[in-house]
């Protein structure tokens, strides 16, 4: 697809996410104001009603692990996914640092990662709308939700955005790699079968760089830490249980609702899948969502890495989504995730802009 095809179609998009006015420091996009004001109101009151109940979550259970491996009573936690490792990597936080500083530092680390996406991504508009959609993209409930938990679903969105927004490279799958040996996350399969197709030399240093840090991690602390571990992602508690907030497909609807569905969605991705990369990269976000065994709320801050490839091929459906994405998310995740993936599948093959195409530095 040539520059001069994209320049046409640039001119005659709606100005959601792709173009200025000529008094660009002033003007205010009225699409993206739209999204920004629905996203803060609904996470003003949500976050009002959850904090007290979910603040720092997953950012104590984190401190605890860590403490955990020290005492060589890691793995007692069945809620604790991640690995040693990732264990480990907390200890300087969980045996330093005042458990205020902790808590607060991790917070600011993670909003920071995500400022600086948006910045990236958002880089050619007005001043007004790139603080516009960093409000946004703050106050989507997804997003609220893991700040609040102290989840790591941001970091995570952040080291897939590495591999999306690169040329195919082996440095740029080791972000990932270090994701993968320390929060290993079912949703992340469907990623890794996209990069299969489009970021090759990426999956191999991910794959690479998970094996040898996942091997320094056992020969650092043991074998009996990932032993343990292994026996709690075989019987998680996210499956043993009716847990609360589990909002995939399986979990929400009974099996003969679900199954037929879980069908759908792969072929339907596999349908994005030959389209390109960039429908295939969105519609494997969305069946990570879908059919995995677990997803909480926060997990759905992966798709904020659809949000600019979607403005660009579909800008009043990609409007819709943006601006209905926290309601869907509270109402029925599976519902507004399926959204997506139809849209994505409908988009015509022309429209689709390369991933890294244009992309701010």
């Amino acid at each position: 697809m040539g520059s001069g095809g994209w320049d046409h179609r640039h001119a005659m998009l709606p100005r959601m996410l792709t173009a200025r006015t000529g008094q660009a420091s002033l003007s205010i996009n009225p699409w993206i104001f739209a999204v920004a004001a629905i996203n803060a109101i609904l996470a003003v009151g949500i976050g009002i009603l959850i904090a007290p109940i979910v603040w720092s979550v997953d950012g104590d259970r984190n401190l605890a692990a860590a403490h955990a491996l020290v005492a060589g009573t890691f793995g007692q936690d069945h809620g604790y996914l991640y690995t040693p490792l990732a264990a480990a990597l907390t200890l300087p936080a969980a045996l330093a640092l005042p458990y205020g500083v902790a808590v607060v530092g991790w917070l600011v680390a993670r909003l920071g990662v995500l400022l600086e996406g948006v910045r990236r991504e958002v880089s050619d508009l007005s001043t007004i709308d790139r603080v516009l959609v960093a409000v946004a993209a703050i106050g989507f409930v997804p997003t609220l939700h893991d700040l609040l938990l102290g989840n790591v679903s941001i970091l995570i969105a952040a080291a897939v955005a590495v591999v999306a927004w690169s040329a195919d490279g082996y440095l740029a799958g080791l972000p990932l790699g270090l994701v993968l040996a320390t929060a290993p996350k079912p949703a992340l399969i469907p990623i890794l079968i996209w990069m299969v197709l489009f970021r090759r030399r990426a999956l191999i240093s991910a794959i690479g760089s998970a094996a040898v840090l996942s091997g320094v991690g056992v020969l650092v602390l043991g074998t009996a830490p990932y032993s343990a571990w292994y026996q709690v992602i075989l019987h998680p508690y996210y499956l043993g249980t009716n847990q609360t907030g589990n909002l995939a497909l399986g979990a929400m609807l009974p099996p003969i609702l679900a199954w037929p569905l879980i069908a759908l969605t792969i072929a339907g991705t596999l349908v994005a899948l030959r389209r390109g990369e960039a429908p295939g990269f969105i519609a494997c976000l969305c069946t990570g969502l879908l059919v995995a065994p677990y997803t909480m709320a926060y997990g759905a801050v992966l798709l904020l890495l659809a949000v600019r490839p979607l403005a660009r091929a579909a800008p009043t459906p990609s409007f819709i989504l943006a601006a209905t994405g926290s309601i869907g998310v509270i109402i029925f995740l599976p519902l507004w995730v399926g959204a997506i993936l139809v849209t994505t599948i409908a988009i015509p093959r022309a429209s689709w802009i390369p991933l890294q195409h244009g992309a701010a530095t």
